[in-house]
C-alpha cells in the first residue's frame, strides 16, 4: 500500500482528450444552430441598422418626409410570420415623429409594404409588451396585440390586429389587468 503513495493511476489521457473534443464539437454546433440560424427569434428591439435588410430600411426612410432622422437611432421588433416572411416594428422613437399620447410606429413586410401604422406610448407596467404577436394566424401573417396604458390602476388596454386584404386592421379592444397573459382572448 505505502509502494503506491504519490503513484497516479494509470489513466490514458487520449481518452480524456477524445472526450472533451467531442463534447466541445457538440457544444459549439448546438450554439450555431440555436442563435445563428434564421429562424432564431431575436429577443426585443434591436437597432435598425443591424436587424433589417438595407433595402428595407431604405424603403422606409425614401417613404418618410423627414430629412433629419437618424438611422442609427431607429430600433426596430422583428416577428416572424407564417410563410409570409419577416414583419419590422419600426419604433422611430424621434421628437419628430411624436405626439401628446405616444410616438410613430410602422409595421412593414420584407417587401417594404406598409401594412399598420400607430400611435402607441411605449411607457407601460414591468412585463407588459408594447407588441406581441399571436397563434392566431389570419393569411399567413400573425394577429398582433398593442397594449398600452390606462388611467385605471393596474388596468392596460389590449388591441387587436389582424391582417386582411393587404393591411392589418383594429378587430377588438379591451381591458385586462397588469401581466395578465393573452391567452384568455385568443
Amino acid at each position: 500500500m505505502l509502494r503506491n503513495i504519490g503513484k497516479f493511476p494509470s489513466i490514458k489521457f487520449e481518452n480524456y482528450r477524445l472526450i472533451f473534443f467531442i463534447s466541445v464539437v457538440a457544444f459549439s454546433g448546438s450554439f450555431l444552430i440555436t442563435y445563428l440560424s434564421p429562424n432564431s427569434k431575436p429577443t426585443g428591439w434591436q437597432y435598425a441598422d443591424i436587424l433589417v435588410p438595407q433595402a428595407l430600411l431604405k424603403t422606409v426612410l425614401s417613404q418618410k418626409s423627414i430629412h433629419n432622422l437618424d438611422a442609427s437611432s431607429i430600433k426596430v421588433l422583428k416577428i416572424s410570420s407564417r410563410a409570409a416572411g419577416n414583419l419590422y416594428v419600426f419604433d422611430y422613437r424621434s421628437s419628430q415623429l411624436c405626439g401628446a399620447v405616444g410616438y410613430l410606429y410602422s409595421l412593414y413586410n420584407e417587401s417594404g409594404n406598409i401594412l399598420l401604422e400607430f400611435i402607441a406610448n411605449p411607457y407601460l407596467p414591468p412585463k407588459e409588451n408594447l407588441i406581441q404577436a399571436t397563434d392566431i394566424d389570419n393569411s399567413r401573417f400573425p394577429c398582433l396585440i398593442i397594449t398600452q396604458s390606462t388611467e385605471q390602476e393596474n388596468i392596460v388596454s389590449r388591441t387587436r390586429y389582424c391582417y386582411h386584404k393587404g393591411k392589418y386592421i383594429r378587430l377588438n379592444r379591451y381591458l385586462t389587468e397588469v401581466g395578465k397573459g393573452l391567452e384568455s382572448k385568443d
